[in-house]
């Protein structure tokens, strides 16, 4: 069987149950990495040494990751469904390890700062949104008025807002976990309510997440403000809410993960102040 009958046949069976950003995902792999370079192949014919060296040729190692993960997604797959009695040649696979990323995280005053000078922006409402509750710029972007309690400051986080193939889609929460309530505080709920207006039910914010992420950025660079993508503002809101006293297992229930090591691995920037607080509480029960 040709890799490529492989690949054609596992994504139709998964068009039936997979959501559409992920999808375009293994579509941008196969067509970028795995046709090229086993779309002609015999599945019985790629062996472990050749699959090693494909990995070790990519320059960029989350491209190998992404490219390799979704060959052993199809590989396995076919194995199952055809029953194929050959050697997993992904099995052993060693993935180049990944440098590690210092994402740019924005501090209280520069947040605050930033905050009151978009004021009045299309963007407000995401931005507001995304800094306040740690939200996906996906899920900041899809909050509607009817997912706010606008008297107590809880909201729904229950969909993702995404651009796929130039279009705009609406879907259900990226994992279990990701469908969670979060409370605004109360400048944000107060700001909101302004947004909102006389309105009482559609999103908050009417621009699809491109648009907000590139209006904002040129917006700050215009006007010098402080400035991160809107993926980092996530990233702001677990480094401030941990400096000032957050617990890390509250911060990971907050962002949607299902383990605290998620939590610490990709959002938590300043170890330190964990650490500070760990060793003034030994001292201060010694001192006791």
């Amino acid at each position: 069987m040709l890799f490529s009958e492989a690949a054609a046949e596992y994504m139709a069976d998964k068009r039936k149950r997979l959501r559409a950003t992920t999808l375009e995902g293994y579509e941008s792999a196969i067509r970028c990495h795995l046709l090229p370079a086993w779309g002609g192949r015999e599945m019985e014919t790629i062996t472990f040494e050749e699959m090693q060296e494909w990995v070790d040729s990519f320059a960029l190692p989350g491209a190998a990751e992404k490219a390799y993960k979704t060959f052993r997604q199809i590989y396995r797959w076919v194995l199952r469904r055809h029953q194929l009695r050959i050697w997993d040649v992904t099995q052993g696979v060693e993935l180049p390890k990944k440098p590690t990323v210092r994402r740019p995280t924005l501090t209280a005053d520069q947040e605050r700062a930033t905050l009151k000078a978009i004021v009045g922006q299309p963007f407000e409402a995401a931005v507001l949104l995304g800094a306040a509750l740690g939200l996906r710029r996906c899920e900041a972007c899809a909050v509607r008025i009817e997912d706010i309690d606008w008297r107590s400051g809880w909201v729904h986080v229950r969909r993702g807002l995404h651009m796929v193939g130039g279009e705009v889609i609406e879907t259900g929460c990226k994992t279990k976990l990701s469908d969670r309530k979060l409370k605004l505080p109360r400048f944000a709920l107060e700001r909101l309510r302004a947004i909102r207006g006389a309105r009482r039910s559609g999103r908050l914010c009417l621009l699809d997440p491109n648009a907000v992420a590139r209006r904002f950025r040129t917006y700050c660079k215009r006007h010098e403000l402080p400035h991160v993508p809107m993926t980092c503002l996530r990233h702001s809101w677990a480094t401030i809410s941990l400096e000032h006293g957050a617990a890390i297992e509250y911060i990971a229930v907050a962002l949607g993960h299902s383990t605290v090591n998620t939590a610490m691995s990709h959002y938590l920037q300043s170890f330190r102040t964990v650490v500070a607080r760990a060793s003034a509480s030994y001292a201060s029960a010694m001192a006791g």
